[in-house]
């Protein structure tokens, strides 16, 4: 009998975290799930990858090793070896909160109307970090997307938001038919792919399918783990490069009429670079002071 859900764990260069992850994974108190590895490692350590292969034996467990794939392509992957109804997304780099987290995604689900949702991210002190202030404005644009295309995240808000844009690339699920529906991922691009994934399946939301932002279940997202694409050691220059990328090769190819304001888009990427690194420097001020 086919798992009513799967869980897809794209790995790349995180052995040792991405073991932690399965071991918290094989231990969610549910009755039917697969986990399926995408493995894409070139560099880790021997004894790291003998602990993997050990978790590997489990029979929850389907391991897949590849060469690097890039992240679209993995993903898709992972669809590929998947059997269950539900479809739930991990980085390797990241933590259930609780047991329960399987099951909490399968529970939103009761909700017929509901094709995908994002669970609520939580940091190191895992508290809701946004101003009383901003509450108004983040129920309004809680995973959603500004008139330009530009989007909008705020994936540690602590509370639930109906019907938003996308969903972001870790504790989201999605029912399988729909991901089939919208074409899977966008192999043509090499990250950001949940927001060309977004536009994809934005066309086939009608009749009130909907997706949605959820606070429960939480995940804790371990930004002080190494590896993977690297991306949180872009410099600046590389940074604004992946921004201009996202305006080319996702924007003006889903959303070809927004060509017409790429200077402002610029402008829009260099906010978003000063937005990061200062992000950033709250992040490794925290990890320091542990």
């Amino acid at each position: 009998m086919s798992p009513r859900i799967s869980v897809i764990v794209r790995s790349y260069n995180r052995i040792k975290a991405l073991c932690e992850l399965l071991e918290v994974l094989l231990d969610q108190d549910f009755d039917s799930y697969e986990i399926i590895v995408i493995e894409q490692s070139t560099e880790y350590e021997a004894s790291d990858y003998t602990l993997l292969e050990k978790l590997a034996e489990d029979n929850k467990i389907k391991f897949f090793k590849y060469p690097p794939l890039g992240g679209p392509k993995a993903r898709n992957k992972g669809v590929e070896h998947a059997e269950g109804e539900i479809l739930i997304f991990v980085d390797d780099d990241d933590l259930p909160f609780s047991s329960e987290w399987i099951s909490k995604h399968e529970r939103a689900y009761q909700d017929e109307k509901l094709v995908g949702f994002t669970g609520r991210h939580i940091g190191r002190d895992k508290d809701c970090p946004y101003l009383s202030f901003m509450r108004w404005f983040i129920r309004k644009t809680c995973m959603s997307y500004s008139f330009l295309g530009t989007p909008y995240t705020f994936a540690q808000f602590d509370e639930d938001v109906n019907d938003v844009d996308w969903l972001h690339g870790t504790n989201s699920s999605i029912r399988r038919k729909w991901a089939l529906k919208a074409g899977l991922w966008d192999t043509s691009v090499k990250n950001q792919d949940e927001h060309s994934f977004a536009f994809k399946l934005k066309p086939c939301l009608k009749d009130g399918f909907r997706l949605d932002f959820r606070k429960e279940p939480a995940l804790i997202r371990r930004f002080d783990i190494e590896g993977g694409m690297g991306k949180r050691k872009f410099s600046a220059k590389r940074e604004f490069q992946n921004q201009q990328r996202y305006i080319k090769n996702i924007l003006f190819k889903y959303r070809s009429g927004l060509k017409f304001f790429y200077p402002v888009l610029l402008i829009w990427a260099c906010i978003k670079v000063g937005m990061q690194f200062t992000k950033r420097i709250f992040e490794n001020s925290f990890i320091k002071s542990d």
